[in-house]
């Protein structure tokens, strides 16, 4: 009764682990290829995810492929810029396995695995920074770099990898460094040229501030030419008056003479004012009671001729 047993379950056992084999899962972010004996066709790739049954191992063999992002880091590298300047690059790559058409089969036809297809990126991807050779070093790390196309211009020369079932995605540059011999050198070459533009600025402000003190004192000029001219002519106004007023009082000297006393007394008494005179000294003497006013004359002061 053992023997039967022991028949029936190896039996089970082996039903189980052949219907094991027949099976495979294929998980949301996996697609599998499927070959049979070898061999793969259009029929290979399998998109959908769950549970799927297959021949046994001898006949058919499954691989699955992640299709989720892969990122590649390269060493660093020593490339020149176009201007001379060794630069040190570390930077990476975005990639991932396309899963459109028959992309999933070309990749598995191409490389076999993730693993083989990481070495031949390597190598492609290396090859690829070389588009940093066509920039200068100031467009590399100056203030207005031209780094972001530097990155597509290293992704364009990737595309070539999309014939084998390979998207790019992006790339970037996250290490930019100078050998440590050419540091001291690129410094004291970058200090140089900020000496020269601060000088080209310098002299240019120089040069402004010369032609506006130029413009200033032409203006000036046509300013101070304008106002002697017209002062000329008030002048010349105020002397056509003052003949005609001199002409009026001359014809009375008399009442010209009191007429500047009065204005004398005017001006010294606009202010607080303390006088101590002689009430004979013109003009003080209008202000002397004991001047005679009796008569229609212009009182004189005492002494003068009458």
């Amino acid at each position: 009764m053992k023997r039967p047993l022991i028949i029936i379950t190896g039996i089970a056992l082996l039903f189980i682990l052949l219907l094991f084999s027949m099976t495979y899962t294929v998980s949301f972010h996996e697609v599998g290829i499927r070959s049979r004996f070898g061999q793969t066709s259009e029929n290979s790739v399998v998109r959908d995810a769950g549970l799927h049954f297959r021949l046994p191992f001898f006949a058919d063999s499954v691989y699955l492929l992640d299709t989720r992002m892969n990122i590649h880091q390269s060493p660093l590298e020593t490339l020149q810029t176009v201007d001379g300047q060794q630069i040190v690059v570390k930077s990476y790559l975005l990639w991932k396995i396309d899963t459109d058409g028959m992309a999933p089969l070309e990749f598995y036809r191409s490389y076999g695995s993730i693993e083989s297809a990481t070495s031949t990126i390597d190598g492609q991807f290396r090859d690829a920074l070389s588009a940093l050779s066509a920039y200068s070093f100031e467009e590399l790390t100056g203030s207005q770099n031209k780094l972001a196309d530097a990155e597509e211009s290293i992704l364009a020369r990737l595309g070539t990898l999309s014939k084998t079932g390979i998207i790019p995605v992006s790339v970037g540059i996250n290490r930019l460094l100078l050998p440590p011999k050419t540091t001291t050198a690129v410094l004291q070459r970058m200090q140089a040229r900020r000496d020269t533009l601060a000088e080209q600025r310098r002299s240019k402000g120089m040069a402004d501030a010369e032609a506006i003190r130029a413009e200033a004192k032409a203006k000036h000029d046509k300013i101070m030419a304008f106002t002697s001219q017209r002062a000329d002519q008030i002048r010349e106004e105020g002397e056509l008056q003052a003949a005609e007023y001199l002409q009026q009082m001359g014809e009375d000297k008399d009442l010209a003479i009191f007429l500047a006393w009065l204005d004398a007394v005017e001006t010294a008494l606009s202010e607080n004012t303390t006088l101590v005179l002689e009430s004979n000294v013109a003009p003080w003497h209008l202000m002397s009671l004991n001047n005679s006013s009796q008569t229609q004359t212009i009182p004189l002061p005492k002494g003068s001729g009458e």
